[in-house]
């Protein structure tokens, strides 16, 4: 009897005993993978990255600010004026830049602006430059009437008034002009590195923007004879049976006709005017690494914002060309953003 009991008491416990230990073994392996290691095996080693590399993508890393002062040399202004305003042998003094002659400008240039390194060769940048651009004084012998003459002289049935280009008939007045120019230029340019030599890299570069060119200034007249500012009344009376208000020679011919109306004369005025063009540039330089977040930046630029011209006295077609071509030397310096 105690035999057939013991295999069957052995039969329902071992089972038992067997599920117990296992649902144990399965709970201390979850709760410690170093005694689930130990009883199984090494465990997998964890994921690492390279010297300087991250699982996680830095944003922003290839941007960068940069800042530059230049030295620029500018073309200089030009002036012209209607020839039929030009007092016959009297001086005609060409347009003279701020220093004195009609070579081309020194001038400054400062900038700031933002870019993105797109890979080891290709960079963009967006620009914000604040110049000072050729400006200049100029002063030149004019016609201005003074009074209405009857032409032709001498004839009892005028035809117009006398437009006597030699100055007998009328006065002679000197024009002064100075203006002074400052220019904005926003650019956006793309930029070619050309490799990395013992930490110097040399660029090429090319730019399309747009350029504001703010010119203010003065314009006055004197009349010779007396060194008075020059102020006319040039009121012709109208009706039947009065003169035509045409310019005439004294001989009573018709001539081209400046654009001196047959009213009270001023032509002193101020200047302030802006003007819009396309600009374009191109670039060229070097960059010295100075530190691993600083690039030195030593570069030449053609810059052309094309030319304008500013007409300064209507009566007489006096009138400016202003070229806006510059070649700078530019120094600065690139910080790339953390």
């Amino acid at each position: 009897m105690g035999d057939r009991d013991s295999p069957r008491r052995r039969t329902g416990k071992e089972p038992m005993k067997t599920s117990i230990a296992a649902a144990l073994a399965g709970l201390a392996m979850a709760s410690s993978p170093t005694l689930g290691a130990d009883l199984f095996g090494t465990a997998p080693p964890s994921m690492t990255f390279p010297d300087g590399q991250s699982p996680v993508t830095e944003v922003g890393s290839n941007w960068y600010l940069r800042g530059d002062i230049g030295l620029s040399v500018d073309q200089a202004p030009s002036f012209s004026m209607a020839a039929i305003s030009m007092p016959t042998g009297a001086g005609f003094l060409p347009f003279s830049s701020a220093i004195g002659s009609s070579r081309p400008h020194d001038d400054f240039s400062a900038d700031i602006g933002v870019g993105y390194r797109y890979n080891n060769w290709l960079r963009f940048e967006g620009t914000y430059e604040y110049r000072t651009a050729a400006g200049g004084k100029n002063m030149n012998s004019v016609l201005c009437p003074t009074a209405l003459t009857t032409a032709p002289i001498g004839n009892p049935t005028p035809t117009g008034y006398v437009y006597d280009q030699t100055g007998a008939d009328t006065s002679v007045c000197t024009g002064a002009l100075d203006l002074t120019r400052r220019d904005s230029t926003a650019l956006a340019a793309a930029y070619l590195d050309l490799g990395n030599y013992w930490g110097v890299t040399p660029y090429v570069g090319g730019g399309l923007g747009l350029n504001a060119d703010m010119i203010s200034g003065s314009v006055g007249y004197t009349v010779n004879a007396t060194g008075n500012p020059y102020s006319a009344d040039l009121t012709a009376p109208s009706g039947p049976g009065t003169v035509p208000q045409v310019w005439q020679s004294p001989t009573g011919g018709t001539i081209t006709q400046p654009n001196i109306s047959f009213t009270n004369q001023n032509w002193n005025r101020s200047i302030s005017v802006t003007h819009y063009t396309m600009a374009w540039a191109l670039m060229a330089g070097l960059g010295f690494q100075i530190s691993p977040s600083a690039t030195l930046d030593v570069g030449y630029r053609y810059l052309n914002a094309g030319t304008s011209t500013l007409l300064v006295t209507p009566q007489t077609g006096a009138s400016v060309k202003l070229p806006n071509v510059s070649q700078d030397i530019r120094i600065g310096i690139r910080y790339m953003a953390d």
